[in-house]
């Protein structure tokens, strides 16, 4: 799964170009907030050769607009070969995330593409999808990820982006996540205060601890940071090899349980473990 996803205005072609050199395990082509009402058309209409540069060399994803004209138009243009993900902005619902589940498998079969092959991301920016969080989760087999808007759910709360009030929702959302079995991508910190680095690495740790597997990332600093933190650290590899060696010991010995580093190991920490060299994998073939 993706640590960092790098947020790139599809109508700017200079960071369209590089993005993919960027670092981030994936790219996200907004046709949302950063694209005037006025300059829709003319950024579906420049998602197709923004796909074709990127699709190469880096995971391309794409935010959509709110339902419903704009998100269907959006569908319309990005339902293609080489996006390997759909971050449905606004997200208020489980009926919202079936309803683009449906119109993706339509365009999907028009295009002569695999169906179901187009994941979805929920981006959670209200209180009242807030509280819908556990229904929206499992709201569709091609739901792969959630996270929270944070502006938007501070906004909606009548008070400032602070960790004060991110951090209970992030820990709400991850429970969710990870209770239907999909990823987390929630950092309790404002993307507005993108070059505050210290500030992403603190909440992204916190984070990370809450069950959160990456983030979202405005600004090519701010990948450095998610990639770091959501990287399997060294002493944790070790200690998930060794459970996974030893576990195949005692599957021998027929022995439920057994000793690593003075922990008693059972089922719940060797799936930890087979996640921590999973992860770990993934991310020496992405740095």
């Amino acid at each position: 799964m993706w640590r960092s996803f790098l947020f790139v205005p599809t109508l700017e072609e200079r960071f369209v170009a590089k993005a993919a050199s960027r670092g981030a395990d994936a790219i996200i082509l907004d046709l949302e907030a950063s694209i005037a009402a006025e300059r829709k058309n003319e950024a579906r209409a420049a998602l197709p050769r923004a796909i074709e540069h990127l699709a190469p060399d880096v995971a391309v994803t794409v935010r959509i607009n709110p339902l419903w004209l704009d998100a269907i138009h959006d569908l319309e243009a990005c339902v293609r070969p080489g996006v390997q993900a759909i971050h449905i902005a606004l997200c208020e619902n489980a009926a919202h995330v079936q309803a683009v589940d449906g119109i993706v498998s339509d365009l999907e079969q028009k295009h002569g593409m695999p169906i179901g092959g187009i994941k979805l991301v929920a981006m959670i920016e209200s209180a009242a999808a807030l509280m819908k969080v556990n229904e929206i989760a499992k709201a569709s087999p091609r739901l792969v990820g959630m996270t929270l808007g944070v502006e938007d759910y501070a906004t909606s709360m009548g008070v400032s982006a602070t960790p004060e009030l991110l951090r209970p929702a992030v820990f709400q959302l991850n429970q969710a996540a990870r209770a239907a079995d999909i990823a987390s991508f929630a950092v309790a910190v404002s993307m507005a205060g993108y070059k505050d680095t210290e500030a992403l690495e603190a909440e992204a740790g916190f984070a990370r601890k809450l069950g959160t597997t990456g983030g979202y990332a405005v600004h090519p600093a701010q990948v450095v940071v998610l990639n770091r933190v959501f990287a399997a650290a060294e002493d944790e590899i070790a200690w998930a090899k060794e459970v996974l060696a030893k576990a195949k010991e005692a599957q021998k010995l027929e022995q439920g349980v057994f000793k690593v580093q003075g922990q008693m190991i059972d089922q719940p920490l060797i799936t930890r473990a087979e996640r921590i060299v999973a992860l770990a994998s993934k991310s020496e073939g992405r740095t």
